[in-house]
């Protein structure tokens, strides 16, 4: 299985694969695997140490001197491809089967009440456009590209994070919705979603102020 950001058939893509497949390789066994001589490995290696992808270790076997063996880092390892959605997907077939879509839906209101949790700290100000320009900057810390309009109302997310899984469960959406309800403290409406195939998804803040003239109104009923 070839890492996402690197052609397989390429000397970088091999050596990624070759750590993942077998732990660790010193510069000797890797010139084997790659064909190549000691001085382009070690060229390599060095880019991908700059990159943060590869960290060393001094390797004792045997007598004589230790050697350093390589190995990929956390950060290699999240670079391959992963099955998360497919697991989440099948995981929430089964609450379907077993529970039915309303018990789902309260359980996946339950993970965006964690999930605002993890939010509400980084959110700030008194007003609704400062507390949206907060939020933009929690969600772009997270990978999240988004976008505050220009009224000072709404707000665009430019990706969705759970997009494979709101294919098959537009429940996701309407948990995205609650948790962003709950860190704004303000009815959210969502405009568009990127699960629908528009561009982004689009939420307004539908404030709970009340209307002077409609409190006059009542006043005098």
């Amino acid at each position: 299985m070839g890492a996402t950001s690197f052609s397989s058939d390429t000397p970088t893509g091999k050596i990624l694969s070759h750590l993942q497949r077998h732990s660790e390789a010193t510069i000797k066994e890797l010139e084997g695997v790659l064909g190549i001589t000691t001085t382009a490995v070690r060229e390599h290696l060095a880019n991908l140490h700059t990159q943060e992808l590869v960290t060393t270790k001094l390797l004792r076997r045997g007598p004589g001197r230790p050697r350093l063996a390589y190995s990929l880092t956390r950060k290699a390892h999240r670079m391959f491809p992963k099955a998360y959605d497919s697991l989440i997907n099948t995981l929430l077939h089964e609450i379907i089967r077993r529970e039915g879509s309303e018990n789902l839906q309260t359980l996946l209101d339950a993970v965006g009440s964690q999930l605002a949790n993890e939010y509400r700290d980084q959110i700030s100000g008194e007003e609704i456009p400062e507390r949206l320009i907060t939020l933009r900057t929690a969600l772009e810390s997270r990978g999240i590209p988004a976008e505050v309009q220009g009224t000072g109302d709404g707000f665009q997310m430019f990706a969705c994070p759970y997009h494979d899984v709101a294919q098959e469960h537009p429940g996701v959406c309407t948990m995205e919705q609650r948790m962003l309800e709950e860190i704004l403290g303000e009815s959210i409406q969502i405009k568009s979603t990127i699960r629908e195939g528009h561009h982004s998804c689009k939420f307004h803040v539908a404030t709970t102020k009340a209307d002077p003239d409609t409190s006059t109104m009542k006043e005098n009923t």
